[in-house]
């Protein structure tokens, strides 16, 4: 796996981290995962509508995607 210079510098400071260290990021980053999927929730976007369920097309289901 190629790894960019970015990620292998977080690697090696997740690493250098204590213990204490490493369960509060990982308390912090699952706060920020609760409130992300919170935020999806409750949308509060005025200007957009939901589309109702589309009909099912079962002719196109194994139909194959070809590019010419």
């Amino acid at each position: 796996m190629d790894l960019t210079l970015d990620e292998q510098r977080l690697i090696a400071e997740y690493r250098r981290l204590t213990p204490a260290g490493r369960d509060g990021l990982l308390a912090y980053a699952s706060t920020l995962v609760r409130q992300d999927n919170g935020e999806k929730e409750n949308d509060t976007v005025t200007d957009q509508c939901r589309l109702k369920n589309a009909e099912p097309h079962p002719e196109a289901e194994n139909t194959p995607i070809s590019t010419e």
